[in-house]
């Protein structure tokens, strides 16, 4: 049928009337005038574009009324006296006006779900005492009344992503079953329907009894956001480790030297990223003290706002950064140490640029590919897709995780044949040879790390596996962004370079209050920098003693590469003895105890001397013959770095 037949006029005994899934387009007005005792009118699955406004009027008998599918139509005509009306079907249209339900005391259900509502009237639903069943879901709600409801068993919200206010357990003191876009609303009853699974249409209409939503508690916490007190004093103590010994790294790393060799390079990268993971977990203890005991109020803004975003992509930027740095740091140790082992020089510093600069561009895009996907990151609380299970969330986070898994064993085949290579050597003379076992031990840890990280977020693919919530919370929270706070230390308590760096650092800082200038250029990659120290300082500290002319005059106006091994605690070794200039070069200074050579393959100065001033002055004899220094070691046995 393509049109509504006017014959249905001369019917006045007619009670149900059945024109669905047909071909009408047009209900007009007064189209029932005839049929006075009609108790039942379907009309589903019609292409209806109009309903006349008084087409169901004045049908006092009318108690089920269903018109379904009609995707044009975008109001409905009131309902004045139809008094009996029980259910009213108006699901999947284009309806973007309630119609007034003034005068339908009766009716008990309402559905009017996959609709274009946005907007309902405060006294929408008063009177409506009988009403035990609403369904509103997927629609555009931005507000929802209250008033008159409080005898609903049943109310379906879900799927009005912009409904965001919380509901009051009070205005719905019969309620039995309730379907909401987001948990927290779920709060202040016992608990939800699951809020995901509530999209399926459920055509039985009996009452339902609570059921505890799964979604709810870990991921979903109405009170406090990381729950217990162990977790939350782990994530603090891994957010104020990563934070200061992540800013304590980079400072050494990168105000002390100019010009970075590649390992530094890459090992203040992996710092930068830790300290971004770092400030993620500030974030999220931030959030957890602003929202104290009553994080249900935060939660949906929490989830659907910028703010969740931000730190879910410095979550991920820095994972897989400080991954992808951790592997070209493995693979330029392994190439150093190639490079060492042949007496040769690195010359792949710029190709190690250029492969950090690509490895920041991969991170970055994995960073921000779930900002271009509606969901991802309102997973849960803690901005990152994963574990909770959802289909594009999983996926991504399986994609993730495998490429994080090839990283990871590629960098142990590239150690495992770096190890079996230096069997064979001994690098424990070389300075690289601090690096190299830097290096491994980072491998080590982040891989030990990852592990728990990696097989909870493939739990949700294992049916056979059930994992509890709590758990897997627990995981991600403390084992994700433990390497952030673990790296930096291990660089600072056990890497001898920082010490290096350290003092470089301090001289730096102190060449301010100094007088003299002293220009110190080394293998390891520092450019030239200027330390200033205070020269007239080195001729009180044997009380009336005078410095060495010649080394003062080398201190103040010389400069000269070794002049850095010049400290505070060995300035008493500057003996007076007069200083002579013979035949064009320096003496000595009177350094009869210093006991100094230097390598001509591998143009160093190294000193024996427990006088480090002293060894100076033999260095500056062989700088005025013409001797290259670059590489210091002094004081330190051969067997050491």
């Amino acid at each position: 049928m393509v049109e509504f037949p006017e014959a249905v006029k001369a019917l006045p005994s007619l009670k149900e009337l059945g024109f669905h899934s047909n071909s009408i387009s047009m209900i007009p007005d007064g189209a029932f005038v005839g049929n006075p005792f009609l108790r039942t009118i379907h009309l589903y699955d019609n292409p209806l574009s109009f309903v006349g406004n008084s087409a169901f009027q004045n049908l006092s008998d009318l108690h089920s009324l269903v018109i379904r599918g009609a995707s044009m139509v975008q109001s409905f005509p009131n309902l004045t006296g139809t008094s009996n009306l029980e259910s009213l079907d108006l699901s999947y249209n284009n309806v973007k006006l309630l119609p007034s339900f003034k005068g339908c005391s009766s009716l008990e259900e309402i559905y009017l779900q996959h609709n274009q509502i946005e907007e309902i009237k405060e006294d929408t639903f008063q009177g409506l005492a009988s009403l035990r069943t609403l369904d509103l879901s997927f629609n555009s709600l931005t507000s929802f009344p209250t008033g008159g409801l409080t005898r609903l068993n049943q109310l379906k919200l879900v799927g009005n992503t912009e409904l965001k206010d919380a509901l009051s357990a009070k205005d719905f003191m019969k309620l039995r079953s309730l379907s909401v876009p987001y948990a927290y609303q779920c709060c202040a009853f016992w608990a939800c329907d699951s809020y995901l699974n509530s999209n399926t249409e459920d055509s039985s209409h009996q009452d339902q009894s609570w059921s505890v939503a799964h979604d709810q508690g870990a991921f979903k916490p109405c009170e406090y956001l990381l729950g217990s007190w162990m977790i939350r004093l782990t994530i603090w103590f891994i957010f104020l480790v990563a934070l200061f010994f992540n800013m304590l790294v980079i400072l050494t790393i990168f105000a002390s030297c100019t010009s970075l060799p590649s390992s530094k390079l890459f090992i203040g990268l992996i710092s930068i990223s830790n300290l971004l993971m770092g400030i993620y977990t500030g974030i999220l203890t931030f959030l957890d003290a602003v929202s104290w005991g009553r994080f249900a109020e935060y939660g949906i803004w929490w989830e659907t706002g910028s703010g969740c975003k931000i730190a879910g992509f410095l979550a991920i930027f820095s994972s897989e950064s400080a991954i992808l740095f951790l592997m070209l740091a493995a693979i330029e140790r392994s190439l150093s140490a190639k490079d060492i082992l042949k007496k040769g020089q690195s010359n792949h510093q710029n190709q190690f640029r250029i492969a950090a600069t690509l490895a920041f561009l991969c991170a970055l895009v994995a960073g921000c590919l779930p900002l271009f996907h509606k969901g991802e990151y309102s997973a849960s609380p803690l901005c990152l897709p994963f574990p909770t299970g959802e289909t594009p969330s999983l996926g991504f986070t399986v994609t993730l995780v495998l490429l994080n898994s090839l990283a990871f064993l590629l960098m142990a085949i590239i150690y495992t044949k770096l190890y079996c290579n230096l069997e064979k050597e001994d690098l424990s003379e070389n300075t690289q040879a601090s690096m190299i076992k830097h290096v491994a031990w980072l491998i080590f840890t982040n891989c030990i790390f990852f592990c728990p990280v990696a097989f909870f977020s493939f739990a949700p693919l294992i049916t056979a596996i059930s994992i509890s919530p709590e758990i897997m919370k627990s995981i991600t929270l403390i084992f994700f962004p433990l390497p952030a706070c673990l790296n930096p230390v291990l660089y600072v308590f056990f890497n001898p370079k920082f010490k290096e760096d350290w003092k470089l650092l301090r001289w730096h800082i102190t060449k301010k209050n100094g007088t003299g200038t002293i220009a110190v250029n080394t293998q390891g990659g520092c450019g030239t920098q200027d330390f200033y120290y205070d020269c007239g300082m080195y001729t009180h500290l044997q009380g009336n003693l005078t410095m060495c002319e010649c080394c003062e005059s080398l201190l103040i106006s010389k400069p000269v590469p070794c002049q850095h091994l010049i400290k505070s605690h060995s300035c008493p070794a500057l003996t007076v003895v007069p200083c002579q200039r013979a035949d064009g070069y320096w003496s000595d200074c009177g350094t009869h105890s210093a006991h100094s050579d230097y390598a001509d393959e591998e143009d160093s100065f190294v000193s024996d001397s427990s006088d480090q001033v002293q060894a100076c002055g033999r260095a500056c004899f062989y700088q005025s013959r013409g001797f290259p220094l670059v590489r210091y070691a002094y004081n330190i046995p051969r067997s050491k770095d």
